[in-house]
């Protein structure tokens, strides 16, 4: 069970945003200066791991030390920020991850206020008996896990946009799996053994943070994923209100992946047709 510390330090910053990116394209400057304009009362530091370019002020962490297995990148995202945390150069209150395609218009400090003093926050967490189906539980991830932590199983789902007191991060950083492991169930499963409280985002706020594209337009103030584009409401419906959000959050609750039940759905007709042998092959 997680135990608070009593810390005597100085917090240099309440609030540090981190903003994961792989490239500088300008989708991923457009929103970093969306993410500035918006937040001019936290400190926001891009963050990386080995890219050709960096955006101005970046840290590349490819230049520090490493101790974690990592065989793509893609599935170890969180490595980034957990090898930056151990060699920081300051503290902050909290701490906030975002990737690269987060579009956000609005003071996220203000926008996790209900949340604000939680060990961990963000859109979902469940552990392996809630969703037993979900795919890293079913997959030979479990395997990675060592024995005796395994009964610990959990996810967060999305990673980004998760939220971070100080003295949570400090416990997750010390006692974090270093081997290859799927990101999601990485940070779950030490969040679950460490005890800490993981409060989920009010229903409105959780509808706009998907691991999938945004399916509607990001038409009014908030924080948005995954944003793909400069042209993201081109064509789409508009956005769902408050009653609608709720809906769609329970839908979500109700399949294992957790995805919006239209991707879902449709996720499910692929792979049918797949089967059937009745998706075309591909050109070339």
């Amino acid at each position: 069970m997680f135990a608070r510390r009593r810390y005597c330090m100085t917090f240099d910053h309440d609030l540090c945003i981190l903003f994961f990116f792989h490239k500088c394209d300008e989708l991923t400057q457009f929103h970093l200066a969306s993410l500035r304009k918006h937040n001019p009362d936290s400190f926001i530091l891009p963050l990386t791991d080995d890219v050709p370019q960096l955006l101005p002020g970046a840290i590349d962490v490819a230049r520090f030390p490493s101790s974690f297995a990592t065989a793509q990148k893609w599935r170890s995202v969180d490595t980034t920020f957990y090898r930056w945390f151990e060699n920081r150069s300051f503290n902050a209150r909290r701490y906030l991850s975002l990737e690269y395609d987060c579009l956000c218009t609005v003071n996220l400090r203000d926008y996790y206020s209900e949340v604000f003093d939680a060990d961990v926050a963000g859109v979902d967490f469940f552990t392996r008996e809630q969703n037993p189906r979900w795919k890293w539980f079913m997959s030979g991830e479990m395997d990675k896990l060592p024995a005796e932590d395994r009964k610990y199983a959990a996810g967060i789902c999305p990673l980004t946009c998760t939220f971070y007191s100080h003295e949570a991060l400090e416990e997750i950083s010390r006692r974090i799996h270093r081997q290859d492991l799927f990101s999601e169930l990485r940070l779950g499963t030490i969040v679950n053994k460490l005890g800490l409280a993981f409060r989920p985002l009010p229903p409105l706020k959780r509808s706009t943070v998907c691991w999938h594209t945004y399916p509607w337009q990001a038409n009014r103030p908030g924080l948005f994923h995954g944003i793909k584009s400069l042209r993201h409401n081109d064509g789409r419906p508009r956005q769902p209100g408050m009653l609608a959000s709720r809906l769609y959050a329970w839908l979500r609750s109700l399949n294992h992946d957790r995805q919006l039940l239209p991707f879902y759905l449709e996720g499910k007709r692929h792979g049918l047709r797949k089967r059937l042998g009745l998706t075309p092959a591909p050109h070339g």
